[in-house]
């Protein structure tokens, strides 16, 4: 198992934010290191459409998204070339560590804005305010969901893996019997 190296002080307000990110690519590069080129790029139909790099491409593309002062969730990098060769997405995650890891309270307080589309029918965005630690937690969240959809290709694909991939940290509080 790929374990952090290094964790945000226990005392800083802002390190649960950071800490769910870093749980989250220690995940990401723990399975990355586990799978071949083939099964980086295998889809599981008819249950999924995407394989698991394209997954991978999408958390990246989310995270690089809370990087910036004005995010847009909507930017993706589709065929990028993240979502078939594990080395490059091997290297962003680590990037991605490094950025965490560089980030004080007040990068955490700040304020930005996000846009993000909201209608099926057309196309059609809001315009949010939040801060770039409630957007490190929502992104974090939403990669254990794109966990999850993984954990069902490699099933498809008979892969094993730590028992907590895919699952929300509620899920995981609960199993420990902390709520």
């Amino acid at each position: 198992m790929l374990a952090r190296d290094s964790k945000p002080s226990l005392n800083a307000p802002y390190a649960v934010e950071l800490e769910g990110g870093l749980d989250v690519a220690a995940q990401a590069l723990e399975l990355l290191h586990q799978l071949s080129d083939d099964q980086y790029q295998f889809v599981a139909t008819p249950y999924l459409q995407s394989s698991i790099g394209q997954h991978m491409r999408h958390i990246l593309d989310v995270f690089h998204a809370a990087s910036a002062q004005d995010i847009d969730y909507d930017v993706r990098r589709r065929a990028h070339p993240v979502e078939t060769d594990r080395k490059i997405a091997m290297s962003e995650w680590r990037q991605l560590c490094e950025w965490l890891e560089s980030l004080s309270e007040a990068d955490m307080d700040s304020a930005i804005n996000v846009r993000h589309e909201v209608s099926l029918n057309r196309q059609a965005a809001a315009t949010s305010a939040s801060t770039l630690g409630r957007e490190l937690a929502f992104v974090s969240s939403h990669a254990v969901h794109h966990f999850a959809l993984i954990r069902v290709s490699l099933s498809a694909q008979k892969i094993s893996v730590a028992e907590t991939f895919g699952l929300a940290p509620a899920t995981l509080s609960h199993f420990r019997g902390e709520q």
